[in-house]
């Protein structure tokens, strides 16, 4: 893996600023405008080091995303609480309004979605193109699963899945089924999923349970297909 497309250069700098970098306290700060303004910041800073290489006139380009991240960012918030399936479409929306913008972006800036552009030397371009769904599927994944666990009513306490122990687990069999299908062949991809069939074994009597099982699983693959060799 040498060559990544610039949309996926944007991809993971929204990855990393909407997931690693937005702790609980400022997603309740996002209520009010400084939050919102914080965290578009945080996400023009990722942008622009992602865009700086390969972006033409990206001082441009990085605060018009930031600016938008902002406006999209407190829709979703002005929309209120939404409880039940609603939420979790509400969140899938707004991360496809989000990568939408970032597509758009590619475009007015002249480049093509499908184009493929180095940063740096292979191994740095190709640890980039990785981190992608390494970076989807363990925070993003903890983030989409505590969704389905509060749309879904699948425990009493969903807020289980922001407590550390929760979070690194979820992060380990993730990681783990991510790199089995990324880079093994798919004979000893059992393996990697071994985890998960346990677990639908054990959870036959919590329905519940196999829900966030599914949508962990279910995560894990797609992403694992998409990325698997380049």
């Amino acid at each position: 893996m040498s060559t990544v497309s610039p949309w996926l250069y944007l991809v993971l700098a929204h990855l990393v600023a909407d997931f690693i970098f937005q702790p609980y306290e400022l997603v309740r700060l996002k209520q009010r405008p400084i939050g919102l303004a914080l965290h578009a910041g945080i996400h023009g800073v990722f942008t622009a080091l992602m865009a700086a290489p390969i972006f033409p006139r990206w001082w441009l380009i990085v605060p018009i995303l930031s600016v938008t991240h902002y406006v999209v960012d407190h829709m979703k918030v002005t929309a209120g609480k939404h409880d039940g399936p609603a939420s979790v479409v509400l969140f899938l929306g707004d991360q496809a309004i989000h990568l939408a913008v970032l597509a758009a972006a590619v475009r007015v800036a002249g480049l093509p979605l499908g184009g493929e552009i180095p940063i740096g030397s292979p191994a740095l371009t190709a640890v980039l193109y990785y981190a992608i769904p390494y970076v989807a599927v363990t925070f993003a994944g903890a983030i989409l699963t505590y969704q389905v666990s509060l749309a879904y009513r699948t425990r009493s306490s969903p807020e289980e899945f922001l407590a550390p122990r929760l979070r690194v687990a979820g992060y380990a069999e993730r990681g783990l089924l991510l790199t089995v299908v990324l880079f093994l062949a798919p004979a000893f991809w059992l393996l990697g999923a071994a985890w998960y069939l346990l677990r639908f074994g054990l959870d036959r009597h919590r329905p519940g349970a196999r829900v966030e099982v599914g949508t962990s699983l279910a995560l894990t693959l797609v992403l694992g297909l998409l990325f698997r060799q380049g």
